[in-house]
C-alpha cells in the first residue's frame, strides 16, 4: 500500500474557506448592526412626531379656550394669580423651550383642563409619558376707548409642550394670537369681524 503525503495545496483550501466563512460572519453582523440601527432611528422619529403632535394638540386646544373666553379681559400677573395666569411682556425666561416639566407645571395649565374651573373638557389621548401642558404671555394690548366705542384688542403668545412616550422626546411649538376684547360698557361692538381674531403666526421651537 503506497502512502502520499498532502500536498501544499490542501492546507490553502482550508485556509480560504475559513477567511470566506469569517468575511461572511462579518457580513451578517454588519447587516444585524444597521438592522438594529434603522429600528432606533425609526423609533426614535415616531417619538419625536408623537412629541410634536402633542404639542400642536395642546396649542390649537389653548387657542380655541382663549378666544372663546368671555367677559373682561384678564389682567397680566407676576406671580400665579386667581382666574388666568396672565404672564406680563418680558416677564418668562428666554428659553421656555428647553426648561423641565416642573417649571411649565407651575407657569401654565394642562391642556383639556379649564384654567378657571378646573374641570376636564378634553383628554388627550397621545400615549404621552406626561400630559401636553401650556401657558400664555400678552405681548402687546390697546384698551377700549373711555366712552366705550372703540373695542379692546390684545396680542398673546401661547406656548405649548408635548412629550413622547418617555420624557426624552420634547416638543415646544409657539403661536401669536389676536383678538377683541368687550368695550368699556362690556357689549359688544357690531362691526365686530372675525379678521379681528384667530392666530397670527406660529412656529416650532423645539
Amino acid at each position: 500500500m503506497n502512502f502520499r503525503p498532502p500536498t501544499p495545496q490542501s492546507g490553502i483550501v482550508l485556509l480560504l474557506c475559513l477567511v470566506f466563512l469569517t468575511m461572511l460572519t462579518l457580513l451578517g453582523l454588519s447587516a444585524s448592526a444597521d438592522a438594529v440601527l434603522q429600528n432606533q432611528l425609526a423609533a426614535n422619529l415616531q417619538e419625536t412626531e408623537r412629541a410634536k403632535q402633542a404639542a400642536l394638540a395642546a396649542l390649537s386646544w389653548a387657542e380655541d379656550w382663549l378666544l372663546a373666553l368671555e367677559g373682561a379681559a384678564p389682567e397680566p400677573c407676576l406671580t400665579p394669580c386667581a382666574g388666568l395666569y396672565v404672564h406680563a411682556t418680558g416677564t418668562l425666561r428666554p428659553h421656555p423651550e428647553r426648561e423641565g416639566l416642573p417649571w411649565w407645571q407651575a407657569q401654565g395649565y394642562e391642556a383639556g383642563i379649564d384654567p378657571l374651573t378646573g374641570n376636564r373638557l378634553v383628554t388627550f389621548a397621545s400615549g404621552s409619558a406626561n400630559p401636553p401642558m401650556w401657558l400664555v404671555e400678552v405681548i402687546h394690548a390697546i384698551p377700549a376707548s373711555a366712552d366705550g366705542r372703540t373695542k379692546a384688542q390684545a396680542w398673546y403668545r401661547i406656548l405649548a409642550r408635548g412629550s413622547g412616550q418617555t420624557d426624552t422626546a420634547i416638543a415646544v411649538a409657539e403661536s401669536i394670537i389676536t383678538r377683541p376684547w368687550p368695550a368699556a360698557e362690556g357689549l359688544w361692538d357690531e362691526d365686530m369681524s372675525a379678521a379681528e381674531k384667530g392666530r397670527v403666526a406660529w412656529r416650532q421651537l423645539r
